[in-house]
């Protein structure tokens, strides 16, 4: 999945990749999972994006994430900005679950402010 989103994401546009993407999201029925099954399926796409030989955003991984965890409720995709002035302009992509960060934190003196969510 990793690889078929980078794909995804450098050949289409935005807009076209979110209409795609947005279509292998959509499952008839929702369910849970156990909470170290959400952290084992962020375990993962962050190991195997650490051993690609090419580079994976915080964006293509968390997308994959989604992807994977796609039957879960209340798991949102972020897309912020960095809030500090006086740093240079940065952002960054991560998914939340009932508020906590499953994949994509960041360390605590930097802070986010999310421009874009998606359900």
């Amino acid at each position: 999945m990793l690889l078929l989103i980078k794909v995804g994401l450098k050949v289409l546009s935005f807009d076209q990749f979110r209409k795609a993407y947005a279509h292998t999201l959509h499952v008839k029925k929702t369910g849970t999972y156990p909470t170290h099954y959400i952290a084992d399926a962020a375990w993962a796409v962050q190991a195997v994006s650490y051993r690609l030989p090419f580079a994976l955003t915080c964006l293509p991984q968390a997308l994959a994430v989604k992807y994977l965890l796609r039957r879960a409720s209340n798991l949102q995709l972020h897309i912020g900005v960095q809030t500090a002035a006086h740093h240079r302009f940065e952002a960054h992509a991560w998914i939340e679950k009932d508020g906590q960060i499953i994949i994509g934190d960041w360390p605590e003196a930097t802070n986010y402010r999310p421009i874009w969510v998606w359900e």
